[in-house]
């Protein structure tokens, strides 16, 4: 394979993993700051999101719907128990519109991480919380409980998250590195 060959390849591999990985920012950004406001906005960005992650190989659409319902199954857990309220109710359209991008860049841009159940616990642990510390300062949410007890319950659940991810990947698509 000569140089060429193997930069294109390459370039095949990477350019959509980061396209996703930009596109999302722009999902989280447009979803958690606009929320109601800016909901065409994220729609569009959402779809966007999907596309991309279904032009990848790694797309099976039952593990999509399946990793958006127990996303959505956190978020209604914490809520419930009273940790945190959102901006627009239980589980608001924005949240929802959130999930689905999520799940569409987990699927292309994090889909090295199928059968890599650790890695995929210790990038749950290290960046889940964040995104909730964050967006509750952008106004997306209420904190109803000490600081410290959304870092712990955020990095646990996101841990048994993308371990559930890193394990169910594998299961739904064949070609997953």
């Amino acid at each position: 394979m000569s140089l060429n060959e193997k930069s294109r390849q390459v370039a095949r591999t990477w350019l959509p993993k980061l396209a996703g990985l930009f596109l999302f920012d722009l999902v989280w950004l447009s979803a958690v700051a606009g929320r109601a406001d800016w909901l065409i906005t994220t729609v569009i960005l959402v779809a966007l999101q999907v596309v991309l992650a279904i032009r990848s190989s790694e797309f099976n659409w039952t593990l999509y719907i399946i990793l958006v319902l127990l996303g959505l199954a956190l978020e209604a857990t914490v809520v419930a128990v009273g940790i945190l309220t959102f901006s627009g109710g239980f589980l608001p359209v924005w949240l929802i519109l959130l999930w689905l991008g999520f799940v569409g860049m987990l699927m292309n841009t994090l889909s090295g991480l199928a059968g890599r159940p650790l890695w995929g616990a210790l990038l749950g642990i290290a960046s889940g919380p964040l995104t909730y510390a964050i967006g509750i300062r952008l106004g997306a949410a209420e904190l109803n409980s000490p600081e410290w007890q959304l870092w712990v319950i955020y990095a646990a659940l996101w841990a048994v998250y993308m371990v559930l991810f890193a394990w169910l990947m594998p299961r739904f698509v064949k070609t997953a590195s």
